[in-house]
């Protein structure tokens, strides 16, 4: 007798049932998982930070002033609008990986809890008893 599987979530790209984790095509199978959690994404905010000092730098300058103030603020305003990226941080058998990331941290925490309830779910179904 097969039992049909418990889908946990469902949407975009990502399923998540008692046995396996798929993203975009790749498959983790649910007992290979020791460890699940939300995972950030590091930003890096240093090349524009060097720029808008460029640009500030340039103010200074007649011949330069408006690229500069232009570079400025461009330079200010990517470093202000760049958004923080979460991730499904995975420990495998195989090591740790970031299976899916995205900006919307809602939807990482959505993914993380039914990773941790199929986890729950796989383990009591494979508890002997």
């Amino acid at each position: 007798m097969h039992m049909q599987e418990i889908s946990f979530f469902e949407n975009k790209n990502v399923i998540v049932t008692q046995t396996r984790f798929i993203v975009a095509h790749k498959v983790v199978e649910i007992k290979n998982i020791s460890d699940v959690k939300i995972g950030s994404v590091r930003v890096y905010r240093t090349f524009k930070l060097v720029l808008a000092l460029i640009g500030f730098l340039l103010m200074f300058f007649n011949a330069w002033r408006i690229p500069g103030i232009i570079l400025f603020f461009v330079s200010i305003l990517s470093v202000y609008f760049t958004d923080e990226k979460y991730s499904v941080h995975l420990n495998t058998k195989s090591g740790e990986t970031d299976s899916l990331i995205s900006k919307d941290r809602d939807y990482i925490e959505q993914v993380v809890k039914a990773i941790n309830d199929a986890m729950w779910a796989y383990h009591l179904k494979t508890a002997p008893m």
